[in-house]
């Protein structure tokens, strides 16, 4: 597993080739990227460093402490294959050119994942984002996610959807080329993660409590998990390994 990870982390992104790459990286670390715009494109900072320091307890994953930002039109976008668009409001409606260039992201082999942070159901952002879509690429549809979906077994057996809130009960996303080009999440994952000055969890989670924090945890895991090794655990070698997990109630 972690010769594969290393191996993936050292692709770029293709041109116009459709096929699924791994996250940006300096040397053989992971960087986390997200994106950049007008407004309040940031709903918690430090959640980033949050996410890394347990993903580099539970896997074998080196990380940047420092996250990359940017915004659809800066030039490392191609060069970012991992990008993070999150918000509680909606992001200002994107011109032409950013459309061409999500579309162009999205079926070259990146990965973006949209993270509606305000817990609203129909919010701002969720009519925001599904316009945008629709817009950017109205040949491929955003539907939810099955539960035997490869995301929820990449790392962590996935059986609940949890978050800050329960506003949703499926993960949605958009495939492309035989791969998800883009997971799209409404129970603010990264809100499950925010803690205060003091260390202590900036937000419960309801109803759920703890559980549906850890729920948030190991989905938001899955997610990078997959940016990096993409449709591997759906290879029927592992299924054996995987249905005895699930058969013994192994996280």
């Amino acid at each position: 597993m972690r010769v594969l990870l290393l191996a993936l982390l050292a692709l770029p992104v293709a041109g116009q080739v459709a096929v699924h790459l791994p996250a940006p990286a300096v040397g053989d670390q992971f960087v986390w990227t997200q994106a950049r715009y007008s407004g309040a494109w940031d709903p918690y900072p430090g959640v980033h460093a949050e996410v890394l320091r347990w993903l580099g307890e539970v896997t074998s994953v080196l990380s940047v402490p420092a996250r990359r930002e940017l915004t659809l039109k800066d030039p490392a976008l191609f060069s970012s294959p991992f990008v993070v668009l999150a918000g509680k409001q909606a992001p200002p409606a994107l011109d032409e050119a950013e459309l061409g260039r999500l579309r162009d992201y999205l079926t070259s082999g990146g990965f973006l994942w949209l993270e509606d942070s305000s817990g609203l159901p129909g919010g701002a952002f969720d009519r925001w984002a599904r316009a945008t879509l629709a817009r950017a690429l109205p040949d491929a549809e955003l539907k939810p996610l099955p539960a035997d979906h490869v995301l929820f077994k990449t790392f962590f057996l996935v059986k609940r959807i949890g978050g800050r809130v329960k506003t949703a009960g499926a993960v949605e996303g958009v495939e492309w080329g035989g791969r998800l080009a883009l997971v799209y999440t409404r129970n603010d994952l990264l809100g499950a993660w925010a803690r205060d000055p003091l260390g202590q969890w900036l937000h419960e989670c309801a109803p759920g409590g703890e559980p549906q924090r850890m729920d948030a945890r190991k989905l938001t895991l899955n997610i990078v998990m997959y940016a990096l090794t993409g449709n591997y655990k759906a290879d029927a070698v592992h299924q054996p390994f995987l249905l005895e997990k699930m058969r013994q109630g192994i996280p």
